[in-house]
C-alpha cells in the first residue's frame, strides 16, 4: 500500500524549472539539531558545502548557523540511493529541503519522497508540508505524524 498514489498527485511533479520544496514551520534551533542528528542516525549519504567547499558537517546546529550569515551553506542528503534532497539553512525557524521535479518521476520515487517526509516528521513531532518552490503557504501535501498519514490537500480539476 502507497501513502500517495502517483496517479493522483503526478501533475504536481511534472519539469517546470521550479523546484518542491519540503517545509516543517515553527521550528527551532532543537528541530535544526534533530535534522543533523536524523541524518547521522539513519547511515544516509550526505555532502556539507560552505561556499561550494565539502567540510565535516559539524555536531551542532548552532555552528551552521553561527556562520550562516557569513558563507553559503549546503547539505545535500541521499535517503535513498536514487534521492538527493537539500537543505541551505536558510532560517532557523523553519526547516526547508528542496527537490528536484526531474528526480521525483514515478511511484517509486514518490515512496521514496514520503519514506523521507515520514522520517523528518516522525523526527521532529510536526507536521512536513509538500509546496511549489518558496511557497509554503501552498500545501499539496501535508504529512501529520500524530496521524501517521499523508493528505494531498489540493484535489485534481
Amino acid at each position: 500500500m502507497h501513502d500517495l498514489t502517483w496517479n493522483d498527485v503526478a501533475e504536481w511533479f511534472e519539469p517546470d524549472g521550479s523546484l518542491l520544496d519540503a517545509y516543517v514551520l515553527d521550528a527551532d534551533e532543537t528541530d535544526w539539531q534533530r535534522v543533523i542528528d536524523l541524518v547521522r542516525s539513519q547511515g544516509w549519504r550526505f555532502d556539507y558545502t560552505v561556499e561550494g567547499q565539502s567540510l565535516p558537517l559539524p555536531q551542532r546546529a548552532a555552528d551552521i548557523f553561527a556562520h550562516r550569515c557569513e558563507a553559503a551553506v549546503t547539505m545535500h542528503i541521499w535517503p535513498a540511493p536514487q534521492l538527493m534532497v537539500n537543505t541551505h539553512f536558510f532560517s532557523e525557524d523553519e526547516v526547508e529541503f528542496d527537490f528536484d521535479r526531474t528526480e521525483l518521476q514515478g511511484q517509486n520515487q514518490l515512496d521514496l519522497l514520503c519514506c523521507f517526509m515520514r522520517s523528518l516528521g516522525r523526527q521532529l513531532g510536526k507536521p512536513v508540508r509538500l509546496t511549489p518552490e518558496n511557497s509554503p503557504e501552498h500545501t499539496l501535501v501535508i504529512y501529520s505524524p500524530g496521524h501517521d498519514r499523508f493528505t494531498a490537500t489540493i484535489r485534481k480539476k
